[in-house]
């Protein structure tokens, strides 16, 4: 990714507190393991510069984009890696997932040092009308040794409801072995176009292509790893609330409408939510279409 645009994350998307909060008085959310990340970000249209510009790092692998035109890379990944009509609708448009993807994607490569396992345009099936299947993220983190995997989940709408809704519907699912094992195969049919090499995700996907019978979950937990589910959630702050109650709304809101379940998951995993309020999320959208569209320069 180029200094200019990781600058430009660091600059424009900033942590303002962690959950719990003592000051605020506000908790982390009755889902999470870990502590939430609470962000900042008052230019909007650094937002969309994002995510205009992150679109070709999230759609194809570095090492693929080396020596090569990025402005041709970058059309060639609307075309051909994510779910992109310039024929479609606008209210299509402004539906498409990749928006939240990719703004997760830089931010966890950006701020939180997650190395792409695998770009995610990998996984889009041109035949399909529909959205990508999976985790939304497939990133890594090795440290002495230790991996977590880092399968994140994003929802980008303007009502924090409907976009907590949607990720706890399915929380129990992704996190369940059942559905890491499903994941773990679509990775395993990707694996020749890894970003990461060398990394312990390859012995597990290696010796599950020589014994199929296994159970890749167990893998994973033999190898003593680590999921971590980073949920993002990026929603339309109400101006006349100050920033403490814009965020106070999503634990208040979960705790209300939600009981948490132990999940089925046996691997060892941790679980977190990032809270961006952000200002008109449909003009946010609209702008990275109509850059689209213009073929504006990348920074």
């Amino acid at each position: 990714m180029k200094k200019e645009l990781v600058d430009l994350i660091n600059d424009t998307i900033i942590l303002k507190y962690e959950l719990p909060n003592s000051s605020s008085g506000i908790l982390k959310t009755v889902y999470s393991t870990h502590n939430d990340r609470c962000y900042s970000a008052e230019d909007k249209e650094k937002i969309a510069e994002i995510i205009y510009n992150s679109i070709v790092y999230y759609s194809i692998n570095e090492f693929e984009l080396d020596g090569k035109d990025l402005a041709a890379m970058h059309a060639g990944a609307l075309k051909n890696k994510i779910k992109y009509n310039p024929e479609a609708s606008d209210e299509a448009k402004i539906k498409y997932g990749f928006f939240g993807e990719v703004l997760l994607y830089s931010m966890l490569y950006v701020l939180y040092g997650a190395e792409p396992l695998i770009a995610r345009g990998y996984f889009y099936n041109p035949l399909e009308n529909s959205e990508t299947k999976g985790y939304d993220s497939y990133q890594l983190v090795e440290t002495d040794g230790k991996l977590e995997l880092w399968f994140g989940e994003v929802k980008f709408h303007a009502g924090y409801q409907s976009g907590v809704d949607s990720v706890l519907s399915n929380i129990d699912k992704a996190l369940s072995d059942a559905y890491l094992e499903r994941n773990l195969l679509e990775l395993h049919n990707h694996k020749n176009n890894f970003n990461t090499q060398g990394t312990q995700i390859e012995a597990v996907l290696k010796t599950w292509e020589a014994n199929p019978l296994i159970n890749p979950a167990h893998e994973v937990l033999k190898y003593d790893m680590t999921l971590v589910y980073p949920i993002l959630i990026l929603y339309q702050m109400d101006d006349s609330a100050t920033y403490d109650t814009n965020i106070q709304r999503i634990p208040d809101y979960i705790q209300k409408n939600y009981v948490p379940k132990p999940f089925t998951l046996s691997v060892d995993h941790k679980i977190f939510f990032m809270l961006l309020p952000i200002e008109k999320v449909k003009v946010i959208k609209e702008t990275v279409i109509s850059w689209i569209e213009s073929k504006k320069p990348l920074i």
